[in-house]
C-alpha cells in the first residue's frame, strides 16, 4: 500500500497548509453537506477517506452519542488525524486505521452506518472501494458519499481566467486517474455495488445576491479560491498553466466579491443508499 504523501499522481499537496485547510474546510461546508446526514440510532459509523480528521471532528460534535472509526491510506495524514482527534482518540470516541479502502481492516456487518467525503473524485477504480464498504455495513446500514461534480462549476459576470484554470485543473485531475465529475456518477455506482434505495441531491455551495453581508461573501469566495488555487503548485511544476494565470484568477474573484449581482456556484452531490437487509 503506498502512502498517498509519495504519490505524484495527486493534485493537493500534503504540505502543513494544505492539512489546516482540510480542517478550515469541513468547517466551512457543515452547513452545505452535514445538514443530510442521519446517523440517529448508530453506535459505531466508518469513514472511508479520513485523511487528517476534519470530517471526523465535525461529526463527533453533531453526533455525540456515536463512535467514529476512520479509514486512511496516508501515514502522514493519520498523524495530523491524530493531532486533530487527540481528545476523542483518548475518550474512544473516535479510532483511526491505516487501510486502503478497497481492503478494509474489519469484518462482515460491523457498522451501523458509512459516509465519504471528496475521495471518489480521486480513484480510478471506485467499485472495489463500495463493495468493501457495502461488505462491513450491517444489514440495512445507510451510507452516503459526498462528491463533486466540477462541470457544475458557474460563475456570473463570466470569469475566463477562472474558468481556464479550472479546465486545467480537472484535466490534470483526470489524468492522474482521478474524475471531476464523480458526484454524477455516484448513484449509479452504488447500485453497481449492490446497495439499495439510492437517491441523489444536489448540494452545491452557491453565492448570489441573497448573500449580501461583505464579510461572508468574502468568507465565502476566499473558502474558494483557496480550493482552486490548493492545486496551483502541481500544474505549474508540470508547465500546465502560465505563472500569470494565478493573479488573474485572484483578480477575478476580487471582481465577483465586489459585484452584488454575481454568481459562484460550485457542483457538488450527496449520494445515500443502504445496505440490503
Amino acid at each position: 500500500m503506498t502512502d498517498l504523501a509519495t504519490d505524484p499522481d495527486y493534485i493537493h499537496t500534503f504540505t502543513p497548509a494544505e492539512q489546516q485547510r482540510l480542517i478550515d474546510q469541513a468547517l466551512f461546508l457543515e452547513p452545505y453537506h452535514h445538514v443530510g446526514l442521519d446517523f440517529k440510532g448508530c453506535t459505531t459509523v466508518l469513514e472511508v477517506g479520513c485523511g487528517v480528521g476534519a470530517q471526523i471532528s465535525v461529526l463527533l460534535r453533531r453526533w455525540p452519542g456515536v463512535k467514529f472509526v476512520g479509514v486512511d491510506r496516508s501515514q502522514s495524514q493519520l498523524e495530523r488525524a491524530r493531532q486533530t482527534l487527540a481528545s476523542a482518540l483518548g475518550d474512544h470516541r473516535a479510532e483511526l486505521h491505516l487501510a486502503a479502502g478497497d481492503q478494509l481492516p474489519f469484518g462482515v456487518d460491523s457498522f451501523d452506518g458509512a459516509c465519504v467525503f471528496w475521495v471518489f473524485e480521486h480513484v480510478t477504480h471506485p467499485l472495489p472501494i463500495l463493495r468493501d464498504i457495502l461488505r462491513v455495513l450491517k444489514p440495512g446500514a445507510a451510507f452516503t458519499a459526498t462528491e463533486v461534480f466540477d462541470r457544475g462549476l458557474y460563475m456570473y459576470p463570466a470569469a475566463p481566467a477562472t474558468a481556464q484554470y479550472f479546465q486545467a485543473f480537472t484535466a490534470l485531475q483526470a489524468e492522474f486517474g482521478g474524475d471531476p465529475d464523480v458526484g454524477m456518477r455516484m448513484p449509479g455506482l452504488l447500485a453497481q455495488a449492490g446497495f439499495v434505495d439510492i437517491a441523489i441531491t444536489d448540494v452545491s455551495p452557491t453565492l448570489d445576491a441573497r448573500m449580501s453581508a461583505p464579510p461572508a461573501r468574502r468568507a465565502f469566495l476566499d473558502y474558494f479560491q483557496t480550493l482552486l488555487l490548493s492545486g496551483s503548485s502541481s500544474l505549474l511544476e508540470r508547465q500546465r498553466i502560465a505563472p500569470a494565470l494565478v493573479g488573474q484568477v485572484q483578480q477575478e474573484f476580487t471582481r465577483l466579491a465586489d459585484d452584488p449581482a454575481a454568481v459562484f456556484s460550485y457542483g457538488a452531490k450527496q449520494v445515500r443508499g443502504r445496505k440490503p437487509s
